[in-house]
């Protein structure tokens, strides 16, 4: 859990520290998350039949964008 769920103290780090530090995170996630989106859709188990349904997909980019968002914002959580 995070420090302020514990202590009921916020961490002292700057505002400007915080701000590098979760982009960072945001752009490595988001660089994991495009490989394996890339892998997924390249992986021919995966292609769908002929006559099988037509079902809308994101895009790569869009994928790897939810992704990263969503571990991201969870991670500084405490999650």
């Amino acid at each position: 859990m995070s420090d302020y769920a514990h202590t009921d103290l916020r961490a002292k780090m700057p505002t400007q520290h915080r701000t590098i530090e979760s982009r960072a995170l945001y752009g490595a996630c988001y660089l994991l998350f495009l490989g394996r989106a890339v892998a997924k859709r390249m992986a021919p188990w995966q292609r769908q039949s002929v006559f099988g349904e037509s079902t809308r997909r994101e895009s790569i980019l869009n994928e790897a964008k939810t992704a990263a968002g969503v571990v991201v914002s969870s991670s500084f959580m405490g999650m």
